[in-house]
């Protein structure tokens, strides 16, 4: 038997200064992200590298958005956000470049909020 597992993540990886947390604002991810008590680990990038959860600068201040190929044939990504009232919308790879901020990394799921309030 092939054993599969990935080595182990250290924690000073995700401690590492490379990385920064935001607060999750609102609803538009909810389930995934719940605004107000979640936070998302996010990597600096200024590109697209590959479907995930980013953050983008799209307007109206910093959101989160899942962000895949919209395969229109034009290479084109589409940003859309759990929330069932969001319309997705389509941004070429230039224009999505010039917007995105980070890529999450992680998700950081609040479990006891007394003691975030506290520390």
């Amino acid at each position: 038997m092939h054993d599969f597992r990935l080595p182990d993540i250290p924690p000073e990886n995700v401690l590492s200064g490379r990385f920064r947390v935001h607060a999750v604002t609102g609803d538009a991810m909810e389930p995934t992200l719940r605004g107000g008590r979640d936070y998302a680990l996010l990597a600096p990038v200024a590109s697209y590298e590959g479907e995930g959860i980013y953050l983008v600068n799209i307007g109206a201040g910093l959101d989160l958005f899942r962000v895949t190929s919209s395969f229109d044939g034009e290479g084109g990504l589409r940003l859309s956000q759990e929330n069932r009232r969001s319309r997705p919308q389509c941004l070429s790879r230039q224009q999505f470049d010039a917007l995105v901020v980070g890529l999450v990394v992680a998700d950081i799921r609040t479990r006891d909020e007394r003691r975030l309030r506290d520390a």
